[in-house]
């Protein structure tokens, strides 16, 4: 039987657990019990177990990084990010990031190191941007996406980002200063 938690989110960001080990229906009521008390705190459950990862790749080629521009979903269209997903469970960020960049964008890339930093994307899942080399292929928009464009150090700024991509772009600035 899964195994579900409770998590409570204070104004200041600060996040704790409220109760564990409980099954969903129950850790479902529990969260249900606190947010009609009427506290203007956030409260989720979760699935007790490590958190999900989301690989995303600075895909790096001829001194540019590719910026990939969202068509879904509807919240995130028009955003630009670095193009990836999600890593399957058994699957290691290096693999989920190699895969995805075949998916979504139909090229052959190898995963080279992660860039500093780790964002929550939502309770349960975390985003790492990977520097990463294309190998073979030109980025195609198949998945997820309205649009590709290979920026430089000094474009970075101009396009609208994601703010947990956003947040990245000087550690790219530097992978691309470096060449």
């Amino acid at each position: 039987m899964d195994s579900f938690r409770v998590m409570r989110q204070d104004d200041n960001g600060n996040r704790f657990l409220l109760a564990k080990d409980l099954d969903r229906t129950a850790a479902e009521a529990l969260a249900a019990q606190y947010e009609a008390r009427g506290h203007k705190q956030l409260y989720w459950v979760e699935a007790d177990g490590p958190a999900r990862m989301v690989v995303g790749a600075a895909l790096l080629h001829g001194g540019r990084v590719l910026a990939a521009r969202r068509s879904e979903p509807a919240e995130l269209a028009g955003y630009w990010e670095f193009p990836g997903g999600k890593a399957e469970p058994g699957e290691s960020e290096e693999q989920a990031l190699e895969r995805e960049l075949a998916e979504e964008l139909g090229v052959k890339a190898r995963a080279l190191h992660p860039l500093p930093g780790r964002w929550s994307v939502r309770p349960g899942l975390h985003l790492r941007i990977w520097a990463a080399e294309l190998l073979h292929g030109e980025p195609q928009p198949l998945q997820g996406h309205s649009e590709l464009r290979w920026v430089g150090p000094d474009e970075l700024d101009r396009l609208a980002w994601l703010d947990h991509d956003r947040e990245v772009l000087p550690h790219v600035a530097a992978l691309l200063a470096r060449g």
